[in-house]
């Protein structure tokens, strides 16, 4: 590809055809009632639920299973949403609709990563490889998670004992006599609470913290009131939690924008769709600058750089692979790249998770300790003072 000039156009109005086009039912395999009940919360796929779909349709179309057939196996297996989600896409199929615009009727069942993937899959006819890259990214997914959740449960459990022994002080500090001169109830605990009264307003009021943490993180992944654009500056110069945030959003992109380039697809709705691919609202709010900039003839180094949100290294390696006609190969290998530095950073953000509560966990015993030391010498001292 030139440097002035944007891919062409090859194949924008070309429809896939039904044949070609994978339709994913969305759901469970059989036995992969784990994930169900997240899906009935969340409203979407599980990581399991979305790994196994990905690699049966991976195998199934590498084999030549006609797609109408998979689907068909998938209305006899899952949860009820599954098979009701697989009969509506196999009737869409059956219709004429290809299985991305198929996926993306069924709400927010498919991750809009996923569909946009299968998107850029169907236009270069390369289905089968888009679930099997999919399918080791929900893999990996899967892994850094559990991963994550190992190394914080066992201090999670600690801060929960912790709780559970300062309602304990609290209850027994109920049933403690006067420890002073002026009669006043002894209080083990320094802060006044006393009996099963103060157990619950200490758990109210931790309740209270805790909903609130909630309900911000909830907010913060949910983009309420455009924090993205104004966190993401902030965060991602941070040592733990900035890399995982970058590393995850290049690893979509690089993976979103190689198979755009791969398929032949026009320049401006690649650059759209693999920017959204990221899921996050400050690299997205470029979208209109970068279309701008490849309309003018830009490169899509160029295009991507005008707006000043993306990493150098990330542009450099576009750069690189529009001069020596390989892009959609060099950005596979950095979405790899990317997908690796981001499971390594999340490793490191479970650790640093992982040592905040031990300290939290340190800093409630430390202060319970002093509380109950100094409360006990103000007893010796009254008592000397008799």
């Amino acid at each position: 590809m030139s440097s002035n000039n944007p891919r062409k156009v090859t194949n924008t109005q070309q429809k896939p055809k039904p044949a070609s086009s994978p339709t994913d039912p969305p759901s469970s395999l059989p036995g992969s009632s784990n994930g169900r009940w997240i899906e009935g919360l969340l409203g979407g796929m599980s990581l399991k639920s979305l790994e196994g779909f990905c690699r049966r349709f991976a195998t199934g179309l590498r084999s030549g299973i006609d797609i109408l057939k998979l689907l068909e196996m998938e209305t006899r297996y899952g949860s009820v949403r599954h098979r009701t989600v697989a009969k509506h896409m196999r009737d869409g199929i059956l219709q004429g609709e290809s299985l991305s615009s198929a996926m993306l009727q069924q709400g927010d069942y498919f991750p809009k990563l996923l569909v946009r993937i299968v998107r850029a899959g169907e236009h270069s006819g390369r289905v089968e490889h888009v679930f099997l890259e999919m399918a080791n990214h929900y893999t990996e997914l899967k892994k850094a998670r559990s991963q994550f959740l190992s190394q914080i449960t066992f201090p999670l459990i600690s801060l929960a004992i912790a709780f559970l022994v300062i309602s304990l002080m609290i209850f027994v500090n109920g049933f403690m006599q006067s420890g002073s001169m002026n009669d006043e109830p002894f209080d083990l605990t320094g802060i006044g609470l006393r009996g099963a009264s103060g157990v619950l307003l200490f758990w109210l009021f931790a309740g209270v913290v805790a909903t609130s943490v909630g309900v911000l993180l909830f907010g913060i992944w949910k983009n309420w009131f455009q924090c993205h654009r104004t966190l993401v500056p902030m965060v991602r110069n941070l040592p733990v939690l900035g890399p995982v945030v970058t590393n995850t959003a290049m690893a979509r992109l690089s993976m979103t924008l190689s198979m755009m380039l791969g398929a032949g697809v026009d320049a401006k709705r690649t650059l759209r769709e693999s920017l959204l691919s990221t899921g996050n609202h400050y690299y997205t709010q470029g979208i209109s600058v970068s279309e701008r900039e490849i309309a003018q003839g830009k490169s899509f180094a160029e295009s991507l750089a005008a707006p000043g949100l993306l990493p150098d290294e990330f542009i450099q390696v576009v750069e690189v692979g529009e001069i020596s006609g390989s892009d959609s190969e060099s950005l596979e290998r950095l979405a790899v790249t990317y997908r690796e530095k981001a499971n390594a950073s999340l490793q490191q953000l479970a650790i640093f998770a992982g040592l905040a509560v031990w300290f939290m966990i340190a800093a409630i015993l430390i202060v319970a300790i002093f509380t109950i030391f100094f409360q006990i010498m103000e007893v010796y001292t009254n008592a000397g003072k008799i």
